[in-house]
């Protein structure tokens, strides 16, 4: 295998990419393929929803697969037009070319995938790692969102050093040395209240194939968040390790010029989606934001 590849083994590769085709039967409603050219390489979108619709760009989690995120938001296929890139660097059929987090060049990536898919302006919803990505389009093309929806996201603040070391890095190095189904479990359950099953896989397959992403995208600066007008949704949850609900709502308070709406989920983890109450519940928040300011 290439040294430069994301993947450890070319068997490896394979396998991850047959669990992400397995995903794909999740998707319920119809489809589409689409390769777009950036100046880092090829990134692989899915396309779905009402043809020529509100466009809706949303982003994936770090070290994860597209369509177990996606399929989350399958109940916005009827009202908007949905854009799901397989992130450039990360699992799945796009580019393995690795962009920094510390920088721009997640926002510029974005960027070109709005020119290559003809789109002017979109509504974006970024989860997760997600999160961060939105945060570098927000500094380098601000006038290309229409409505910004930050969930559980990087790109605000850093997590405890301590609080990772101890609750979720030893855990997975316990796991990496001697790895069970009973260890892979208490890796997961210090994200999610529930061991979803697509979701150990996932954490399997990249534990296993997987070079994995360990740099998070970097808290954005104010000065960064400043040209975006767009009305902004901001969604964390109190029990997140990975990104502290509390302390993000606060920093975006700060950073953010037209943070409309915000909530901090109570007694909920960063995987809330895997509780149905609460994954619907955000749904739910998340339509009724978008029907508000689809007319901006």
């Amino acid at each position: 295998m290439d040294k430069t590849s994301i993947y450890k083994s070319k068997f490896g590769k394979e396998q991850v990419l047959k669990f992400y085709d397995k995903l794909l039967e999740d998707i319920t409603v119809p489809f589409q393929h689409i390769r777009v050219e950036t100046r880092f390489g090829g990134t692989h979108v899915l396309k779905l929803g009402i043809d020529g619709g509100p466009p809706l760009i949303t982003f994936h989690g770090g070290n994860s697969l597209n369509p177990y995120d996606l399929k989350n938001l399958l109940p916005l296929t009827e009202e908007f037009c949905i854009y799901a890139p397989d992130t450039i660097g990360h699992p799945g059929y796009s580019a393995e070319i690795r962009l920094s987090p510390d920088n721009i060049e997640y926002g510029e990536w974005v960027l070109d995938l709005l020119d290559g898919l003809g789109i002017e302006k979109a509504h974006f919803i970024g989860p997760s790692f997600g999160g961060g990505i939105l945060a570098r389009l927000a500094a380098v093309a601000p006038e290309r969102i229409r409505t910004a929806i930050f969930v559980v996201p990087t790109g605000f603040v850093k997590s405890s050093r301590l609080t990772m070391l101890r609750k979720l890095v030893l855990p997975m190095i316990t796991y990496m040395i001697a790895p069970s189904t009973r260890r892979l479990e208490r890796v997961v359950l210090q994200l999610a209240d529930e061991a979803d099953p697509d979701l150990m896989t996932i954490t399997e397959l990249v534990f296993k194939y997987m070079k994995t992403e360990s740099d998070m995208p970097r808290p954005a600066k104010k000065e960064e968040f400043q040209g975006l007008l767009a009305p902004v949704l901001l969604i964390t949850a109190d029990r997140d390790i990975l990104n502290p609900g509390k302390a993000i709502i606060e920093r975006g308070k700060e950073i953010i010029p037209n943070l409309v709406e915000y909530e901090c989920l109570e007694d909920a983890p960063h995987a809330f989606y895997t509780a149905p109450g609460q994954r619907d519940y955000v749904i739910s928040k998340i339509q009724d934001f978008l029907r508000k300011y689809n007319d901006q």
